[in-house]
């Protein structure tokens, strides 16, 4: 066995500049990294899978930045407010010059894409450094731009915190140069991205600020010869050291950057948000525990050391050979694990964007750790290659491209083009309700209110509805809705489950065309042949989950001769008594309000569909047919008829 390095036995000392085919390869991975997720960004967009939360307030708020309104959305309340109510995100002014280029929302989902993958860059750089192979740097770039919980980041709508990662690694990168001016330069780019990336700058900065000068040390004490990289400022800092001999183990530069983070997430925390707050509050206070045992008990949960496991798993559980990075990174990594609120620790959503370079980082350091240390009988090149390899198995489980397990292109329909005709019709200067799904299609000016969540405000002009997408109380949509109308709001025209309502319009039946929503374009996935007498007749049901995994009832049904009233349609989750289970329960079906049972025609089969609810793993279906069903009285299912149960897993 040999203590002697073998990376300098593996290959001769690497040139000062990248081989112009490697820095291609890393090129054209960024490059592929940014089309593919703007493009399925895109498509999540155009699939009505961003939501008024956070999608549709975050380009509100950017465009009117952009309109001389900073900061400024409508909150669910109806009330403009700047979003210093809850973050300081000074980048915020920057991006929407974005909107210079394209004016469309689209427009957000390339710029994030683009900003993540140039984190792959000085990955690119440090481990070419540290490694002393172009090659080995490219395996860590894919492993970068793999990273399961980043690229859920990336899809999670549009967030400020996503920009993060790649400031604070061309961060990192200066800081382990010692190019001071540069690290400065990104370490303020990183603090203008949200108030909590101050903590990393911090920690970061603490650990640049100590560690080369403790090496130096340390080389003396061995022996060794020490040439400083910057002789005027390490004679500099040795005069001062015979003052203060703590100043013989620190940088000065980074030091001063670390003071600069803490003093700018005291005033971002402590004095700028409170202040903007109507109530002076700190706003995610609640989320985490109070008392120091809850708090540090909670890391002890499954769910917590699920999550640290993912990450780890994320990058072939090579970080655990170099965990320097992952402290540097701690601030963040901790924000996500003592928070009691689930999806701060789900991997799934924009939180753990700023965690994720740390572990890369940590990764790299261990691979250089397992490489610098060889036995004669076994190379140690094929534990970092098991690394990666596991990496790569973990994303074909948890990843989203095209080779990934949560990898899903959903089509755009044409129910989905057809909002185009609708969004077409409404003036950019005019205030719009809408609902969640739709928010994000309109949010591009000053104010948008949110439908079923408060009063219609007077100024209000417009209200786009798709009724198709309703995930409420039905009984409170019909209510909202026939409100509207009872203000003075008219259809100015319906389609396909949407309606545009116009102040001042008196029209209030809704075309055939508008049920089309309602009427099947496809088969049942399972079949049945169920009469209720020869009145309605159940054709068979879809079993499907939404994107939270939670399951939902599609129901088809058609008309039978002997229809003579309005029937209520009634599918449940029974017990083991039949009866509905107390957990899992359905709110009535709206479609009796838009298309009552009476005015189906003879021949079309009608699709119904539940809120989607968490019903377990496997359950019961019933079903339940009600005579008697009415929205004026809001009891909808008066006598029963009959009821027969459906069984699935």
């Amino acid at each position: 066995m040999t203590a002697q390095s073998p990376i300098s036995n593996l290959q001769s000392p690497i040139a000062t500049r990248p081989s112009p085919l490697a820095l291609s390869i890393v090129l054209a991975l960024m490059l592929a990294y940014s089309v593919y997720f703007s493009a399925l960004s895109i498509q999540r967009h155009h699939t009505f899978r961003t939501y008024a939360s956070d999608m549709g307030q975050m380009d509100q708020a950017l465009w009117n930045t952009l309109h001389g309104h900073w900061l400024e959305d409508t909150r669910p309340n109806g009330v403009q407010m700047r979003r210093l109510t809850h973050h300081v995100e000074l980048i915020f002014f920057v991006i929407p010059l974005v909107f210079l280029i394209h004016e469309g929302i689209e427009s957000l989902f390339v710029v994030q894409s683009v900003a993540i993958a140039l984190g792959a860059l000085p990955i690119f750089w440090i481990s070419r450094r540290k490694l002393q192979s172009e090659w080995w740097a490219i395996i860590f770039v894919v492993m970068y731009l793999m990273f399961p919980a980043l690229q859920a980041a990336n899809l999670a709508e549009f967030h400020a915190i996503t920009f993060a990662p790649a400031p604070l690694l061309f961060a990192y990168h200066y800081g382990e140069e010692r190019a001071w001016k540069r690290y400065a330069l990104f370490s303020l780019i990183a603090l203008a991205v949200k108030e909590d990336v101050a903590l990393l700058v911090f920690t970061m900065s603490l650990y640049f600020g100590f560690r080369f000068r403790v090496s130096s040390f340390r080389f003396q004490v061995s022996g060794f010869r020490f040439r400083p990289f910057n002789l005027q400022l390490a004679t500099r800092n040795s005069q001062l050291a015979t003052h203060n001999p703590l100043l013989a183990t620190c940088n000065l530069q980074p030091l001063v950057i670390a003071a600069l983070a803490l003093v700018w997430f005291y005033l971002t925390v402590f004095v700028i948000i409170p202040h903007f707050q109507p109530r002076g509050e700190m706003p995610y206070v609640d989320r985490y525990p109070r008392d120091v045992v809850t708090l540090l008990t909670s890391l002890l949960t499954w769910g917590r050391i699920e999550y640290l496991l993912k990450l780890l798993a994320s990058v072939g559980f090579l970080a655990l050979f170099d965990p320097i990075p992952l402290l540097v990174g701690a601030p963040s990594l901790l924000l996500n694990l003592l928070s009691n609120y689930e999806a701060q620790y789900s991997g799934t959503y924009h939180y753990s964007a700023p965690v994720a370079p740390y572990f890369v980082l940590a990764a790299i350091g261990g691979a250089k750790r397992i490489l610098d240390f060889r036995f004669k009988i076994l190379d140690l090149r094929l534990p970092v290659i098991a690394g990666f390899t596991v990496a790569l198995g973990y994303h074909l489980i948890a990843g989203y491209t095209p080779i990934g397990g949560e990898f899903v292109w959903h089509e755009v329909t044409p129910h989905h083009r057809l909002l185009a005709r609708f969004t077409a019709q409404i003036p950019r200067d005019v205030p719009v309700m809408t609902t969640s799904t739709l928010f994000p299609h309109v949010s591009h000016r000053r104010v948008v209110y949110r439908f079923g969540q408060l009063p219609v405000p007077p100024d209000t002009q417009f209200i786009l509805l798709d009724v198709s997408q309703a995930r409420t109380n039905p009984v409170d949509y019909v209510r909202h809705y026939r409100d509207a109308l009872d203000q003075g709001f008219g259809i100015r025209d319906a389609a396909d489950g949407y309606i545009l309502l116009q102040r001042g319009l008196t029209r209030r039946d809704l075309p055939d065309e508008f049920f089309d929503f309602l009427r099947a374009r496809t088969t049942p996935q399972y079949r049945l042949h169920i009469d209720f007498e020869d009145k309605l007749r159940f054709l068979g049901y879809d079993v499907a989950q939404d994107d939270w995994q939670r399951v939902y009832l599609r129901l088809y049904w058609t008309r039978l001769a002997g229809l003579d009233n309005n029937f209520a349609l009634f599918p449940f989750y029974p017990d083991e008594n039949g009866a509905p289970r107390a957990d899992a329960q359905l709110p009535d079906l709206m479609f009796a309000f838009w298309y009552p049972t009476l005015k189906w025609k003879e021949g079309e089969v009608i699709v119904v569909e539940t809120i989607p609810i968490d019903v377990g793993a496997r359950a019961k279906i019933g079903l339940g047919v009600f005579f008697g069903a009415t929205w004026d009285t809001a009891e909808f299912y008066l006598t029963p008829h009959t009821t027969c149960l459906l069984y699935t897993s």
